[in-house]
């Protein structure tokens, strides 16, 4: 359990990295990490999950700027998350398809909080991680009809938006949201996705009560919460995914 958690927190520092970095249009390798103040390169034990930060007092060790808390929480989220993953499932298919969703997370909650950015890369990325997964424990069909969810979900998604930009008179959702739902319809099937979206729903309205500060058009990023309820509907399949069997 260790060493998940230990890998955990540095797939959370790189993920995090690949926040700021895709929708700034930086090289996912080049240049090295460097302080995103003063554009100074970091030396390698500026670089340790959890740890630099802690040492670093929160702060560049050059410019002294504070270092944007929500890189760390990153780290430790992610840490976190992995061992959940672990210990909910083992090493079996559910650990494998939360655990790609968690990356996900990881680098949607940087980009879409700070830039309102859905990365295509990760979704692709994400999508063809999770159909080989698929593919390595169940058998064709049942990936078929998880391929087929995606596409459900998706099209649900795209006419939701077209119904609230009606409604609402302006875009009611964003792109990067539906392709995401389409992810989450791929990972977890049709009914669980409804769940998750509902989830999803809860915990964004609640976060938005919670925050006060959001931007001028006072826009909540929806993607971290999609993720988030995915997540939530996977760890409690064993209690969802009965219960909608037997009541729908």
């Amino acid at each position: 359990m260790i060493y998940v958690t230990m890998i955990g927190a540095i797939m959370g520092s790189f993920l995090g990295c690949m926040g700021y970095r895709i929708p700034n249009k930086i090289k996912t390798t080049y240049p090295s990490s460097f302080c995103n103040d003063c554009g100074k390169p970091l030396k390698w034990y500026m670089n340790i999950p959890i740890i630099s930060y802690i040492a670093l007092g929160g702060k560049c060790a050059y410019c002294h700027k504070p270092i944007n808390f929500i890189y760390p929480f990153v780290e430790i989220a992610c840490a976190l998350l992995f061992l959940c993953n672990y210990i909910s499932f083992g090493f079996t298919i559910n650990f494998f398809i939360s655990t790609i969703l968690t990356c996900a997370l990881m680098v949607t909650i940087v980009s879409d909080f700070l830039y309102f950015y859905i990365s295509d890369r990760v979704l692709v990325l994400s999508g063809i991680g999770i159909v080989i997964t698929l593919l390595c424990f169940e058998s064709t069909d049942i990936v078929f009809k998880h391929i087929i969810a995606s596409a459900i979900i998706f099209i649900l998604m795209y006419l939701i938006k077209l119904l609230g930009n009606v409604l609402f008179k302006k875009e009611s959702l964003g792109d990067g949201d539906i392709k995401l739902m389409g992810i989450v319809g791929l990972s977890i099937g049709i009914m669980n996705s409804v769940v998750s979206l509902f989830i999803a729903s809860v915990t964004g309205l609640t976060f938005s009560l919670i925050v006060s500060k959001k931007n001028k058009e006072g826009i909540i990023p929806f993607g971290p919460f999609l993720l988030i309820g995915a997540l939530i509907t996977l760890y409690f399949s064993d209690i969802i995914t009965p219960f909608l069997k037997a009541y729908l």
